[in-house]
Parts: C-alpha cells; sequence; structure tokens
C-alpha cells in the first residue's frame, strides 16, 4: 500500500468503528478544575491543587476562632492503629496519615480530604476502610472520645459531582456546604463557587513554548 490508500485505510476503519460502536453522550460532569474555573489544568496541577486544597482546610480550621485545630498548618499528623495514639511530623513509616483533625465544643473532627469522589472498585472500599480505622483508633484513645470521621469534598454540595458507589452507599461525604454550616461560615453556594473561580486566578498558567 503507498501511504494514500495507508491513510484511507485507517480513515474508512475508525468510520466503521464509529457506525458500529457509536460513543454515547456523557453528563458534564462537575471537576476540581471547573470548580476553579481552570479546565485547563494538568493532571498533575490537578493533583497538587488537590494537596492545597487539604491545606487550605487546615489553615481555615486553624484561624478560625471557636476551633482547636490539632493538625494544625504546617505538621504532619500520622495515626498508629495498634497503639491509638497520634504523632506530629517525620514520613509516618507504617502509620497512616491524618488529614484533617480538630476539636469544636465536646467533638472531634477527623476529615479524609479527596476531590475525586469516583473511585475505582479497590480505593473506593479502601477509603472508606481508612476512615473507619482511623475513627475508631480516635474513638479509643482518651483524648478523642466523641469522634466524627467523614471524607471532606471541595464541591458545595452532589450536584453533578461523580461518585463511586461505594463512596455514596457509606454515607460517608461531606459536603463543603456541611463543612461551613458546621463552622459557621454564613455563605451561599453562589458565593463560595464565585470565589473558587476568582482564586482560581491566583493559580499559575503554564507558559508554552512555541
Amino acid at each position: 500500500m503507498n501511504k494514500i490508500e495507508v491513510l484511507n485505510l485507517m480513515t474508512t476503519s475508525f468510520e466503521e468503528v464509529l457506525i458500529d460502536h457509536p460513543m454515547k453522550p456523557s453528563p458534564d460532569v462537575f471537576s476540581i478544575a471547573k470548580l476553579f474555573g481552570r479546565p485547563d489544568l494538568t493532571q498533575g496541577e490537578k493533583i497538587q491543587l488537590g494537596t492545597r486544597i487539604e491545606n487550605w482546610i487546615n489553615y481555615l480550621v486553624d484561624n478560625h476562632e471557636g476551633i482547636t485545630s490539632v493538625k494544625g498548618k504546617n505538621s504532619n499528623l500520622w495515626m498508629n492503629t495498634k497503639t491509638n495514639e497520634i504523632s506530629f511530623g517525620g514520613k509516618g513509616k507504617g502509620l497512616k496519615d491524618i488529614d484533617i483533625l480538630f476539636n469544636k465544643t465536646e467533638t472531634t473532627y477527623y476529615l479524609e480530604s479527596k476531590n475525586n469522589l469516583n473511585l475505582d472498585t479497590e480505593k473506593g472500599p479502601e477509603t472508606i476502610e481508612k476512615v473507619k480505622t482511623i475513627t475508631e483508633c480516635l474513638r479509643n484513645n482518651e483524648n478523642y472520645s466523641n469522634v466524627v470521621g467523614k471524607v471532606i469534598s471541595a464541591f458545595w454540595d452532589s450536584t453533578d459531582v461523580p461518585i463511586s458507589g461505594s463512596i455514596k452507599k457509606s454515607g460517608c461525604v461531606m459536603w463543603f456546604s456541611e463543612f461551613c454550616e458546621l463552622l459557621n461560615l454564613d455563605i451561599t453556594k453562589s458565593d463560595y463557587e464565585d470565589m473558587c473561580k476568582e482564586l482560581g486566578k491566583l493559580l499559575p498558567k503554564q507558559d508554552f513554548v512555541k
């Protein structure tokens, strides 16, 4: 075959594939990049943004009057599931990391930060089990008796947010609206989403070399 015949063969074959196996339209789901008005973010940048959101929540808690942050702004926090003890700093070898931990009145809140709730059949149950395990360890630690463990999402509510069956069934998600209510942050959904888009402008943009 010459080049033209090869290209025609490839084109015709692809056209046949789409006829025999048409692509179905998928819903326009809400992503963390969309929330911050930055659909241009690469996968690596989305992961970095997810880490910054975890930091952001910790900063919010640490700066909030009436809330006692256990983790604080800069420390790594770990759970030893054998002794039920928590420790600060280091690499936490053999320990489970704690994303967010704070006290409000007489309740301790442990939150696992997840921006992607559409987890696969392995990661979904693993996340649920981690939340259950750390929550139980905290309850067995005399310093944290009344403990609530949740997966916190940066999305205001579940509207158009893809979520796996295991996470949805577990009922363990705390939407950002619930977090704001817990901390008495008096803002609306539109207030929050408009602010996130403004914050998205602070994220660096790639300079592409042509």
